[in-house]
């Protein structure tokens, strides 16, 4: 039988990820401890980017101003909705070139298939991790082409003085579009953001305090903190020396697929690509994940490398990432 050749290949593997397309993203987020989280509220949208809508302020609630009589103010109510618009990054490419020689070894219908497979995987572990790396990067400047990081979705204190400080270009590019530290735009402060000496409280007691003006800013707790090594064996070494590292590390098993330690009702999760001192104190459900009509590791016509017999398949993505609501969410900076 005549081997089946580069067309073949290109023709299965473009099926093959038509096969797994509703899956993908799903496929993507759930294989990481920060990008899970974004799952619940991931969906592919169309237009200038990922718009949320947000309440801004509330309608003058009183008590009756004529008494016995319902009397109330009659002063135009405020413009309570508005929204924020996180814009979309730059394409982001996955390119596969297909070694003529490697098609021709695996030339069998069953091996050209099951090459196609590891392909995907490796191509969706890849997204992954680019996607990631973006999510915990420490950038000196806004990247407009980019998408926000971790740091930047969560990371103002009031003054916004450390957010300034990260972003040189924040007056031109606040996130989502909203600068908090405008007249009547302190709703979208971040609950919490502060560094947490180890000399001057532990490891619970930064959290407790951090949780609780996150609770004290939104009414609402996070419901994740993602921390990175340090953090994470620092709680570690605090619950086995009160000897609670047995009950608090019950989520910490088999039967689950990151590490985890339970700290009340919260889950601490550890992301191997969180910066070693952070601790991001998240909100699930004010997370957002989206992809622009659809377009997420879709593949494109395949391209012949110009002298050689090589075959080159881009898979592409159009994505942002947003928070609805920057008050329920946090971030612990732990120092010496």
């Amino acid at each position: 039988m005549a081997a089946l050749g580069d067309d073949f290949f290109v023709q299965t593997f473009t099926a093959t990820l038509q096969k797994y397309e509703k899956v993908l993203v799903d496929n993507v987020l759930l294989e990481h401890p920060t990008l899970e989280l974004f799952k619940q509220n991931a969906k592919s949208i169309t237009g200038r980017g990922l718009v949320i809508p947000i309440r801004t302020a509330g309608i003058g609630t009183a008590f009756d101003t004529t008494a016995g009589s319902g009397g109330f103010s009659d002063v135009p109510s405020p413009d309570i909705m508005g929204s924020a618009v996180y814009g979309w990054a730059k394409g982001i490419i996955t390119p596969f070139r297909v070694r003529h020689r490697e098609i021709l070894q695996n030339s069998g219908p069953e091996q050209i298939v099951n090459l196609v497979e590891e392909y995907v995987k490796a191509a969706a572990a890849s997204h992954g991790d680019f996607i990631t790396s973006k999510l915990h990067t420490l950038t000196a400047a806004w990247d407009s082409d980019s998408f926000n990081s971790l740091d930047n979705l969560v990371g103002n204190l009031s003054s916004d003085t450390y957010y300034e400080g990260v972003n040189a270009d924040f007056a031109a590019n606040p996130v989502g579009g909203i600068d908090p530290s405008d007249s009547g735009k302190s709703y979208w402060q971040a609950g919490f953001r502060g560094e947490s000496s180890a000399a001057a409280e532990d490891i619970v007691a930064a959290l407790r305090r951090a949780t609780n003006e996150i609770y004290r800013a939104s009414r609402k707790r996070p419901t994740h903190i993602i921390v990175g090594f340090d953090v994470y064996e620092e709680l570690e070494a605090y619950l086995a020396e009160k000897g609670l590292g047995g009950i608090a590390l019950g989520g910490n098993s088999v039967a689950t697929r990151f590490n985890e330690i339970k700290f009340g009702d919260l889950v601490v999760r550890l992301d191997p690509d969180c910066q070693d001192d952070r601790a991001y104190l998240l909100n699930k459900d004010s997370l957002r994940f989206a992809y622009c009509a659809g377009e997420f590791m879709k593949a494109f016509p395949a391209q012949v490398v110009p002298g050689t017999l090589d075959t080159v398949v881009p898979l592409a993505s159009t994505i942002t990432v947003g928070v609805s609501e920057r008050r329920a969410n946090g971030l612990i900076i732990r120092t010496a």
